[in-house]
């Protein structure tokens, strides 16, 4: 876990490690970077068929069409979408991060995450809090209320709030202490991040109106804490031979990941099952494991979620029926060395996993494949493909 600081994996993780992410802004994606109008941004590699998008990607696009106005109703929204008139697009291509299965759109407000070190930025869907939400991918018309509160309320509320910039560092470090992994259970960090807005003035009716938004939703610090990954890892991209994982995500349909030292090159595989338990009173008939989708592996790929499960005893419980014996051993030996701050392993090294021949593991949500909705929370076993084909192709 302390590689040779000659080698290209110790010059990736040090440059990783020199990242500072804070929350310093929200901003609409089209001035945050430049999307215009008819483009959709989605989790994930490029999707094999962006006219055909999975069925909850689908219905994720029609509700972000009715959104901007592009369509009067849903069937319009969908004919513009198969005749490639919308056209859909892996969110990284554009340093934006995207949950599940939601899409960014030109009115989305996203979080702006910047390192303090570098003013490299990347950015990031901003959820809506509480209710029906678009990332889980039902075709639910309350979705649209919930995108227009956030545009209404939570831009202008957050923008109050951020008088001065969020340390992401300092909040995570303060979970992980308190039994988050910071991928599926991030109730802690979402707890402090309330703490910490919470001493900010928050004169007006949007101010607290964003407020409460975050002390509703327990998972809200993931709208922070994924880009804040994203960012610290692309640090990485490009050091040349470098076999660190920068990218990891998946689609519904296949998985991807890229490494350090082949900046935007996908290796992809078909995406894996997300298994768990299904949430309690799930009226949903026969249900099945459906495939991974969603931009959060980042998180994993850091060295977070589906590596810390020691940390998060709660999950850990949750998930045993699909744990393997000993997989501590197994997260611990893929990973490159210690966050000083954070006081964990990180940087998943794809020439580990090579060599272990045993899959990484992500921690995150199960979204039914049919577009029903949230089915629970699960793990999944990355599968092994694009790890050894990325090594082999290191030259050298």
């Amino acid at each position: 876990m302390n590689p040779d600081p000659s080698q290209p994996n110790a010059r990736a993780l040090a440059r990783i490690l020199a990242v500072v992410p804070r929350w310093t802004a929200v901003s609409p994606a089209s001035r945050a970077v430049g999307l215009p109008d008819r483009v959709l941004l989605h989790a994930g590699p490029p999707l094999p068929d962006p006219k055909s998008p999975p069925p909850p990607m689908l219905n994720s696009a029609v509700l972000a069409c009715l959104h901007e106005g592009w369509a009067k109703d849903e069937g319009e929204a969908g004919r513009l979408i198969s005749s490639g008139a919308v056209k859909l697009e892996p969110s990284a291509t554009r340093r934006v991060s995207t949950p599940l299965v939601s899409m960014v759109s030109a009115r989305t407000t996203l979080a702006v995450i910047e390192d303090a070190a570098s003013g490299a930025q990347w950015f990031a869907f901003l959820g809506t809090g509480g209710g029906a939400q678009m990332r889980f991918g039902a075709r639910d018309r309350a979705i649209l209320d919930r995108l227009a509160f956030r545009e209404r309320e939570l831009f202008p509320g957050f923008s109050d709030l951020l008088s001065e910039p969020v340390d992401l560092l300092s909040v995570a470090r303060s979970a992980l202490t308190e039994g988050d992994d910071l991928h599926n259970r991030l109730s802690s960090a979402t707890a402090v991040l309330h703490a910490v807005l919470g001493t900010r003035k928050a004169e007006t009716p949007a101010a607290q109106a964003a407020l409460r938004t975050v002390q509703e939703a327990p998972l809200y610090f993931l709208n922070f804490w994924m880009p804040a990954c994203a960012l610290m890892l692309d640090a990485a991209a490009g050091v040349a031979g470098a076999t660190l994982v920068t990218k990891l995500s998946a689609n519904g349909q296949v998985t991807g990941i890229q490494l350090a030292g082949l900046p935007g090159q996908w290796f992809t595989a078909p995406a894996a099952p997300v298994a768990g338990p299904f949430m309690k009173g799930l009226a949903i008939p026969d249900p099945q494991f459906p495939p991974a989708t969603g931009d959060s592996g980042i998180i994993d790929a850091f060295g977070l979620g589906g590596q810390v499960l020691r940390r998060a005893p709660s999950l850990l419980a949750a998930f045993e029926p699909w744990l393997a014996k000993g997989d501590e051993q197994r997260a611990l030996a893929q990973l490159c060395g210690m966050h000083p701050v954070l006081g964990v392993p990180v940087g998943l090294d794809a020439a580990a996993v090579a060599r272990s021949g045993q899959s990484p593991l992500l921690s995150t949500g199960m979204v039914s494949a049919d577009g029903r909705g949230l089915l629970g929370r699960g793990i999944c076993a990355m599968p092994l493909e694009p790890f050894r084909a990325a090594v082999s192709a290191i030259p050298g």
